[in-house]
């Protein structure tokens, strides 16, 4: 029983063998004819002789348009700072402090000539750390020449 089993199962294996096979030469045949049948000096069938009507080619259209340059004047904007502002901006950022700039000269002028605790307290509440406030009195008064 068992070498029938071992013939039947051979049997099938071949047979899908020569059939996948056969669908390749089919199939290698029916590309082949194809192929040739469009190959230049091949006499032309009746299917590549239909013919479309050919679209004409789309021309690219170029617009140019002169423009005409308005050179406007422009005043300059007034000076930000004055005196020894950007001084005393530069002054302090070497020494570490930081400070957005317009609060920084508003806090100078505020601070500059009044006493040591007011500046700290006005300093210190405006961010500026405890150590860095003789600091800031200092730059403001070095890069202005005093109050």
């Amino acid at each position: 029983m068992r070498n029938q089993t071992v013939v039947v199962a051979a049997t099938v294996v071949v047979v899908a063998v020569v059939a996948g096979a056969a669908a390749v030469v089919v199939a290698f045949g029916r590309t082949h004819q194809a192929v040739a049948a469009n190959a230049p000096g091949s006499l032309p069938t009746p299917m590549t002789l239909a013919t479309t009507p050919a679209q004409p080619t789309p021309t690219p259209t170029v617009t140019v348009t002169k423009r005409k340059v308005v050179r406007e004047t422009v005043e300059a904007p007034a000076p930000r700072y004055r005196g020894g502002d950007s001084e005393f901006l530069s002054m302090i950022a070497r020494d570490g402090i930081r400070a957005p700039d317009d609060w920084a000269i508003e806090a100078g002028r505020e601070t500059c000539g009044t006493g040591y605790s007011y500046s700290y307290d006005y300093l210190t509440d405006g961010g500026i750390y405890g150590y860095h406030v003789q600091t800031f009195i200092d730059d403001w008064i070095s890069a202005h020449g005093g109050c």
